[in-house]
């Protein structure tokens, strides 16, 4: 039974811990999918390409290739299918009292549509303006009350909005460079479920008297309900180059910041029957309760593009990303009445690298066809820092797209990537809880946008 009494010391720290993870693994989630006309190629050429206004968020520099104003409307509607199998989950897991988990397995499919909108505006014959709105991180996931990692995840969502205001110089006929603001704000809401009976031990009940209050360990019935909601604003900075050392050649490079946030908000308790009738476990729920806030560094990236023309119809593309997860490797946690760190999360982060390769062809003055591949890292793989939140793995892409003028000025791309996603495996500890299995994942993603220039 000894570790039954060190699991009510650090009760309070493990939960806490539990309901914050997708603060930071949503912020390892990128959105890539900012244009679809750049999805046909997997994303490869995304700062050397520089044909249609997206390229205020790809690369601001190459905006002065663009010789008249432009409007592109996009949407992308990404489609998530994440399977958990269960590999014999444990509830108290290594104490006296450990037996399996209940719970279903469970799968979080909720499809999540990526608006973005853009503008271009020459100035003059050198300096080129330019606007974008995007959502360049975000989560969805959403799970049964009843699944068996409900003590780590139920339903999650992280909206990060990007308003991004851009110049680029054309230095001369060959160079030009590029720099943006960006006012950056995010908002999290997180909810899961609490085990009354750990919550019981962990206000200093005793084990006969949290069990005859909520009827043993990890009863679904007796669970509670926690939602934390925070948000917080941030103002970063990109510089940009786009070259040009050959007819047939294009350069470009990108740089963006990471935001820093400080996530404020709220941590709110809806108590089971059976919680609000054990002073234990209401007291436990109360003494949580109230503002908290977490620290979350979101990565820098850093991006180079190459596109070559091989004749008048194809050209090929190319990218190599580089993203800075490793400013994500721990998150501490507050409790903002006491200013004393609650706990501190080890996410236990690296940096990541993507490869892009991608090809257009241009049939005729109507007709563009895209394709492309994409190898792409996921930050950390190890099965005791996974959460359900983001069941994240290495992944391929494959796209196609294409362009349809409709008119001189006026255009319609779409595109489309499926996504290969590695098996996940998750072996991480909540409440005392052992969550032991593997995810099985896929990604399809849908894009259209139409641009006008005028």
């Amino acid at each position: 039974m000894k570790r039954l009494q060190h699991d009510r010391l650090v009760f309070l720290p493990i939960l806490l811990c539990g309901l914050f993870p997708a603060v930071a693994s949503a912020s390892g989630f990128m959105v890539l999918e900012q244009s679809p006309s750049r999805m046909g190629t997997a994303y490869a050429g995304t700062a050397s390409i520089g044909d249609d206004p997206s390229t205020a968020w790809f690369n601001p520099a190459a905006m002065s290739q663009l010789e008249q104003a432009g409007l592109t409307v996009a949407g992308n509607l990404i489609m998530v299918d994440s399977r958990f199998h269960d590999r014999g989950s444990q509830a108290l897991a290594g104490t006296a009292l450990q037996q399996p988990l209940s719970g279903s397995e469970d799968r979080t499919d909720t499809p999540v549509p990526v608006p973005s909108v853009y503008y271009v505006q020459p100035l003059d014959g050198r300096w080129s303006f330019g606007f974008g709105l995007t959502a360049p991180f975000g989560l969805v996931s959403e799970y049964g009350d009843n699944w068996l990692g409900r003590y780590e995840a139920t339903d999650s969502e992280l909206r990060v909005i990007n308003v991004n205001p851009s110049l680029a110089y054309r230095v001369n006929d060959s160079l030009s460079v590029g720099v943006g603001i960006n006012y950056q704000w995010a908002d999290v809401t997180l909810e899961s479920q609490v085990d009354a009976f750990n919550a019981c031990l962990g206000a200093g009940g005793s084990v006969a008297g949290c069990n005859a209050a909520h009827q043993g360990p990890a009863n679904q019935a007796a669970d509670s309900a926690a939602e934390i909601s925070g948000n917080d604003r941030d103002i970063l900075i990109d510089l940009s180059l786009h070259w040009r050392p050959g007819e047939r050649t294009r350069v470009g490079a990108i740089w963006r910041e990471g935001a820093n946030y400080r996530l404020r908000g709220e941590a709110d308790f809806d108590p089971s029957v059976s919680c609000a009738q054990d002073p234990f476990c209401s007291a436990a729920l109360a003494a949580m309760a109230g503002r908290v806030s977490a620290g979350a560094a979101l990565p820098d990236t850093f991006t180079v593009s190459a596109s070559h023309a091989l004749d008048e119809r194809w050209e090929l593309h190319a990218d190599i990303a580089w993203t800075g997860w490793g400013s994500l490797r721990t998150i501490e946690i507050v409790n903002d009445a006491s200013q004393l760190p609650v706990s501190v999360l080890e996410l236990n982060y690296d940096d990541t690298m993507r490869y892009a390769l991608g090809a257009s062809m241009q049939q005729n003055e109507s007709w563009t066809w895209r394709f492309g591949v994409a190898f792409d890292e996921a930050p950390q793989s190890a099965a005791r820092y996974t959460t359900p939140r983001i069941p994240d793995a290495d992944r391929i892409w494959a796209t196609v797209g294409f362009n349809y003028s409709l008119r001189r000025n006026l255009s319609v791309d779409v595109g489309y990537a499926h996504l290969f996603v590695d098996d996940s495996n998750i072996d991480s500890n909540s409440q005392g809880h052992q969550l032991t299995g593997e995810f099985e994942s896929s990604v399809d993603i849908l894009g259209v946008q139409g641009t006008w220039h005028f």
